[in-house]
């Protein structure tokens, strides 16, 4: 029951229509803006949208951090921007062109992602950040891990850069995972940033590492934060409060905190969390 369970979950992804492809290019004079207009999209066999007519501008250059409660559709943007999926109504544009009529492939060469958690493959430390950047050469690739603030921890390692990390990265602590999926980020230098959540379930130190490498990746780049912990927002330009599918608010941490309305509730259930 359990293969039969699995099986119909693969089949359902290998019988998802791939993104159609376009032949637009997008011009990354002055930096990459991307603009959200009227986006609408429901999963299969769901009655309720996942996003429903959001409008969201993310300014070239900006860092904005998107925040809301489980299931109003933070991971849904985060699909759609990555045409995992197309939206059903709506446009998603970059510069001014929508990305529906860009290549899937190439559009996705403008993206680099840190995502919550990262996957490595059976291979070496090497190996697995290059996958950013298949030929790129190894000073880059050590140039990558200094900015990540990976490289002392690679110099450490049995074989270096040459360290085979096993499946998963089974040989690696959590924060050392993050950082090396950072340094692919490095390695690839796209203009769009988007990072989902990457210091959960990390101990203080390891938090504090992988910020900092984060801090010194988003300089000059558009930036999106998925946030789930809220302490994670306080670097962003502006935050957008996302709920049932809309964005309800935008401002500073500040701002919306003068507020009391829908951000001001997701701080005190955070403060109110177990520790």
């Amino acid at each position: 029951m359990e293969g039969k369970a699995a099986a119909e979950r693969i089949f359902e992804i290998l019988d998802t229509p791939a993104p159609a492809d376009g032949s637009s290019q997008v011009s990354l004079a002055g930096g990459l803006e991307i603009s959200f207009s009227g986006v609408r999209f429901t999963y299969p066999g769901r009655d309720v949208p996942a996003l429903d007519g959001l409008t969201l501008t993310l300014p070239a250059g900006s860092r904005t951090a998107v925040v809301g409660r489980s299931g109003s559709g933070k991971s849904t943007l985060v699909g759609l921007l990555l045409r995992f999926m197309d939206p059903d109504a709506g446009i998603i544009s970059a510069n001014g062109v929508p990305i529906g009529d860009l290549p899937a492939g190439a559009w996705r060469q403008h993206v680099a992602l840190v995502p919550q958690r990262p996957h490595l493959f059976y291979g070496s430390v090497l190996e697995n950040i290059r996958l950013a950047k298949p030929d790129a050469s190894r000073p880059a690739v050590e140039r990558a891990a200094e900015l990540a603030g990976a490289a002392e921890f690679i110099r450490l390692m049995p074989h270096g850069y040459d360290t085979q990390i096993g499946e998963r990265g089974q040989r690696l602590s959590g924060g050392e995972a993050q950082r090396l999926a950072i340094a692919r980020a490095f390695l690839k230098d796209a203009p769009l940033l988007v990072m989902d959540e990457p210091t959960s379930c990390l101990d203080p130190e390891s938090e504090r590492l992988v910020r900092d490498a984060l801090d010194r990746l988003a300089l000059g780049r558009t930036s999106l934060i998925v946030a789930h912990r809220l302490n994670t927002v306080s670097t962003a330009d502006r935050i957008v409060v996302l709920h049932e599918g809309r964005v309800v608010e935008t401002g500073t941490h500040a701002g919306l905190l003068e507020r009391k309305a829908h951000y001001s509730l997701l701080v005190g259930a955070y403060e109110d969390m177990p520790a």
